[in-house]
C-alpha cells in the first residue's frame, strides 16, 4: 500500500556540503520504502555539491539550485513549493537516517491522526565515527510531545527528523525567514498551535554528526534561537507575535529589555568541551582533539585556559562515574 503512491517528498537543502552530501543521499535510496522523491536544494554552494548530486542517477531524485544564498528556512520553502507527495520529511546534508525511517514515521501518523507532526529519537556520530544515544530511552514505542515541552526544550525528537503533512505546512504559512537558525523550532510551535503534540518515535533512526561546523556552534546561535520561543509566547499571550504585527526583531533591544539572554563565552566554551568528552568516552580521539581544540580557542586569556582544563577534568571524572550515553549499535534499532 505505502509504494502505490507518492507518499514523501523528502527536502535536503543543502550549502557547500559536498563531503558529507552523499551519504545522506545513500541513506535515503536505503529505505524500505520507495514510495518518495528527493528533493535537494542546493542555496548557491560554491563547492561542487551540485556534482555530487548529479552522480547519483535515480529519477526520484530533483535538484533544485538557488541563485542566491538564503539560508535553510527559503531553501525549504523553494523546495516544499514543487513537493508533490502528501508529506514532507525534513533532512539535512550532514546527517543520515537508518532505512526504516520513512516506513516508520507513515506507520506512526497513521496511528496518531491527531497529531502535527512525526519527530524520531537521534544518535550522534562522532567525527571519528563512533555512534552513541542515551542511555536511558522511553520503553514506549511512541510518546507525546507537547508544546510545553518544546518551549522548555525538554524534547527528545531532533528537528531534522521531522515528517508532517505538507497540506499543514502550507497552513500555518510554511517556513518563516526572518532568520536563518531556530526556524524548525518556530514552525514546530505554530504546527503544535494548530494541530496538537507532535508523536515521537522513540527508537533511534536518525544520525545527527557532531560537525564543528554546525549551527549550534555558531556563536550567534545560542542567542538567536531563543527568538521562536519569545514569538510563541506572544503568541499565547497576544493571540499575534512581532513577525505577524510586522515588527522587526531587534535583538540588541530585546536583550535590553530582558526578552533575550545573551550567552557567554564561557557557555559555548563548555559546549565544546562537553563534546570533546562525549567523544572521548567512546575513544574517539579524533573527535576530542577537534573539539579540544575548538575549546581552547574560546579560551582567550591564560586564566579561562586553566579554568577551560579544569573543566574538562571534571567532566571527564563525572563521565567515568556515570555516563548518560552508550555505544548505539544498529542492532539496538533491528538492524
Amino acid at each position: 500500500m505505502l509504494d502505490s503512491k507518492l507518499d514523501v517528498s523528502i527536502v535536503l537543502p543543502t550549502f557547500n556540503s559536498n563531503n558529507l552530501l552523499g551519504y545522506a543521499v545513500k541513506s535515503i535510496l536505503n529505505q524500505t520504502i520507495s514510495s518518495w522523491e528527493l528533493i535537494v536544494v542546493d542555496d548557491a554552494s560554491t563547492d561542487d555539491s551540485v556534482s555530487v548530486i548529479k552522480a547519483f542517477h535515480d529519477s526520484r531524485i530533483k535538484l533544485l539550485t538557488l541563485q542566491t544564498n538564503g539560508g535553510y528556512p527559503t531553501a525549504m520553502n523553494a523546495g516544499i513549493a514543487v513537493a508533490k507527495g502528501k508529506y514532507i520529511a525534513r533532512m539535512d546534508a550532514d546527517d543520515v537516517c537508518l532505512p526504516n525511517r520513512l516506513e516508520e514515521q507513515l506507520k506512526a501518523l497513521e496511528l496518531h491522526p491527531q497529531t502535527s507532526f512525526c519527530g524520531i529519537n537521534r544518535y550522534r556520530i562522532t567525527p571519528g565515527n563512533r555512534l552513541y544515544c542515551d542511555r536511558n530511552i522511553p520503553t514506549d514505542r511512541y510518546i507525546l510531545e507537547t508544546w510545553n515541552d518544546l518551549m522548555d526544550n525538554h524534547r527528545i525528537f531532533t528537528d531534522p527528523s521531522v515528517m508532517v503533512e505538507k497540506e499543514k505546512i502550507l497552513n500555518v504559512g510554511g517556513y518563516r525567514t526572518f532568520q536563518r537558525s531556530g526556524m524548525d523550532v518556530d514552525l514546530w510551535l505554530r504546527l503544535m498551535e494548530r494541530f496538537g503534540p507532535c508523536v515521537t518515535i522513540t527508537t533511534p533512526l536518525f544520525g545527527k554528526r557532531l560537525e564543528p561546523g554546525s549551527l549550534i556552534f555558531k556563536p550567534e546561535t545560542a542567542l538567536i534561537n531563543q527568538v521562536p520561543r519569545v514569538l510563541a509566547r506572544q503568541r499565547q499571550q497576544f493571540g499575534n507575535d512581532a513577525i505577524e504585527r510586522g515588527e522587526k526583531i531587534d535583538l540588541e533591544t530585546w536583550v535590553k529589555v530582558g526578552l533575550l539572554t545573551p550567552p557567554k563565552a564561557s557557555e559555548k566554551r563548555s559546549l565544546f568541551v562537553g563534546t570533546a568528552v562525549a567523544c572521548v568516552s567512546f575513544f574517539d580521539w579524533k573527535g576530542f582533539g577537534i573539539y579540544l581544540g575548538h575549546a581552547w580557542q574560546f579560551s582567550f586569556t591564560r586564566k579561562e585556559k586553566i579554568l577551560m582544563l579544569f573543566e574538562l577534568a571534571g567532566k571527564l571524572l563525572r563521565r567515568i562515574r556515570h555516563n548518560p550515553y552508550k555505544l548505539f549499535r544498529l542492532v539496538d534499532a533491528g538492524f
